[in-house]
């Protein structure tokens, strides 16, 4: 099954559909850890047109995760540390009925290979605190936690996050 997944970079104009995408996985993935009005905040902070195009003139990487020729979630990633060679996965979110099947394990062997190949030795990424099936699937993929944070985001809301790092 795992065999059939790829990384597909987002073009200009498919930033819309990532807009989509995290419009139809964010209420499912933060129902009983975000309220309604921090995922409407969220949104509008992350997922713009002008903010994707922002982060991807500053070499964020933006893919879509593909299984079976098929969009079944997103991804960013980029560089986070250039002294230590530390890449960070900013994003990955699958559609809810693509969870649990592998394919986002498969996508995270996959962001390490592509990070590898461009120097990078680690692999960071910030996880909810409360995000069970997400640490989860980190944990089984080789991430072990860093530190715990929680980040002001504005408007009376916080990111409270696991850091999480593997080596590659």
């Amino acid at each position: 099954m795992n065999n059939d997944i790829i990384l597909r970079p987002v073009q200009k104009d498919e930033y819309g559909k990532v807009r989509e995408l995290a419009e139809t996985v964010w209420p499912v993935c933060y129902k009983d850890i975000l309220s309604v009005e921090q995922i409407a905040y969220m949104m509008d902070m992350m997922y713009s047109g002008e903010v994707i195009s922002g982060e991807v003139s500053a070499g964020v990487h933006y893919c879509f995760v593909e299984s079976a020729g098929a969009i079944a979630g997103y991804l960013a990633w980029g560089e986070c540390d250039p002294v230590r060679k530390v890449a960070k996965l900013h994003k990955l979110y699958l559609l809810p009925e693509k969870q649990e099947q592998g394919i986002g394990s498969a996508a995270v062997k996959l962001v390490k290979q592509a990070a590898k190949g461009a120097g990078f030795n680690y692999l960071r990424l910030n996880v909810n605190r409360q995000n069970a099936n997400a640490i989860k699937c980190y944990t089984a993929n080789g991430f072990t936690m860093v530190h715990q944070e929680d980040n002001d985001i504005g408007n009376g809301f916080f990111m409270t996050d696991y850091v999480m790092e593997a080596e590659i």
